[in-house]
């Protein structure tokens, strides 16, 4: 039973992973697109004549397109997707967990109640994605295992390592990598801020300036909507958070050890604490972000 209901993790994971993707790469395609909009138009108006018919030309094609991917991003709600896949995909692991340690209320009744338990909970923690039409993906384990599926029975020193450690390694690496991402942003949106008070004041001097003003504002605008700066400074948040309580569950547990059952039920709960905090913030933050552009295209 547990190999069955970790294969279902898996597929939800692979899911998430392959939904976040995609939606990265509309992202990606819709800020060039939007960023190239706003060059050509400024430089239709600077070039001459002759030049200036293929640079409108241009700025027109880009914008269109830019609204379009920007509209398939939103549309096909891949950013929606990936954030109810990875909330299922996180609940059922931990649910696996639980399972394994017979914690909670897998510590009554005879194994056979257990697995209906488990079976049952683990379909009602899919039902979220399956009734939004998402479908599960097929990521069985391979022949060569997986290191981070539960044995049973469960060792303290295992549950430790490869889920509390990994666990914290993982928050770790993602707050790592969302303050790298959140401080180019910040960089590149100062950059353009700043060309934009150079070219309003050289404007001032020569009218050929003037339209790189909106330029420089739109790409600076369209880095911090696309880049989903607001999303980043969350997760550094919550990340930093998670770590440092998971640090402090085997500080507490090395000074005073408790048994396995306590150990998971205290982890287990505390994750999904964050889990549950997690997608309706995220759920909130893609709705911020898709508000302005679907005005933008009314």
């Amino acid at each position: 039973m547990l190999r069955q209901i970790w294969n279902c993790y898996r597929g939800w994971a692979k899911l998430a992973r392959d939904t976040q993707a995609h939606a990265q790469r509309w992202n990606l395609v819709a800020l060039v697109l939007v960023c190239a909009a706003a060059v050509f138009g400024a430089t239709a108006s600077i070039v001459p004549a002759t030049w200036s018919i293929w640079a409108a030309s241009a700025a027109t094609i880009t914008s269109a397109l830019g609204a379009y991917f920007g509209k398939q991003l939103i549309g096909a709600g891949k950013e929606v997707d990936w954030i109810q896949a990875r909330a299922v995909a996180e609940g059922i692991k931990s649910e696996c967990y639980r399972y394994a340690a017979r914690c909670g209320p897998y510590a009554l009744g005879s194994s056979v109640d257990a697995a209906r338990l488990f079976a049952t909970r683990a379909d009602e923690i899919a039902k979220q994605a399956t009734e939004k039409g998402l479908v599960l993906q097929d990521d069985p384990v391979p022949s060569s295992g997986d290191k981070l599926e539960p044995p049973i029975p469960m060792v303290k020193d295992w549950y430790k390592v490869s889920r509390i450690e990994n666990q914290i390694e993982y928050y770790k690496k993602g707050r790592q990598e969302n303050q790298r991402a959140a401080d180019i942003l910040w960089w590149v949106a100062i950059v353009a801020g700043i060309a934009a008070v150079v070219f309003g004041a050289l404007g001032a001097w020569a009218q050929r300036y003037a339209p790189w003003i909106g330029t420089m504002t739109t790409i600076a605008a369209s880095i911090g909507a696309y880049g989903l700066a607001d999303r980043r400074r969350y997760l550094i948040a919550s990340y930093a958070a998670m770590q440092s309580s998971l640090e402090r569950i085997l500080g507490l547990d090395a000074e005073a050890p408790s048994n396995i059952t306590d150990l998971v039920s205290t982890t287990e709960d505390l994750l999904e604490s964050e889990h549950k905090a997690w997608l309706p913030q995220m759920l909130a933050r893609q709705r911020q972000v898709s508000q302005p552009q679907l005005k933008a295209e009314t």
